[in-house]
């Protein structure tokens, strides 16, 4: 059964999470936006799967000391990157040279609720660090 061999690890994992950014990414782009989110909630869901289900533990604490640096360094480098971009917008559309494209505020709307959202995670972790 296909459910049995996802449950093998670390490459089904890996083969799971790529292929259902790719193909949501593939469909969001076709417009099919509906079809993009169910893609999402599927690999997600089979990403559960596979953790809870494998014999073997998929990350060890090395992994997850790797990733939480790599998205410590995710968020300082967008921070910094959408800082300046923002400024030189601010500083466009103050003097009528740039407008904000309509088309444009799904995505910053969505970006900034992903940086709060990582944001509100992290304090929380170091809060309940400081508490225990």
């Amino acid at each position: 059964m296909v459910l049995d061999r996802l449950s093998e690890g670390k490459k089904a994992y890996y083969s799971v999470l790529l292929t259902g950014m790719i193909l949501s990414v593939v469909a969001f782009n076709y417009g099919m936006q509906l079809l993009s989110a169910g893609i999402i909630i599927l690999a997600v869901t089979l990403l559960y799967y596979i953790r809870k289900n494998s014999e073997r533990p998929i990350f060890d604490e090395r992994d997850i000391s790797l990733a939480e640096e790599s998205s410590h360094q995710a968020l300082m480098w967008s921070g910094v990157f959408l800082g300046v971009v923002m400024i030189g917008v601010s500083i466009g559309m103050g003097l009528d040279y740039m407008s904000y494209p309509d088309f444009l505020r799904p995505v910053y709307l969505t970006w900034g609720c992903i940086l709060l959202l990582a944001l509100m995670i992290e304090g929380w972790k170091r809060f309940r660090g400081l508490n225990h």
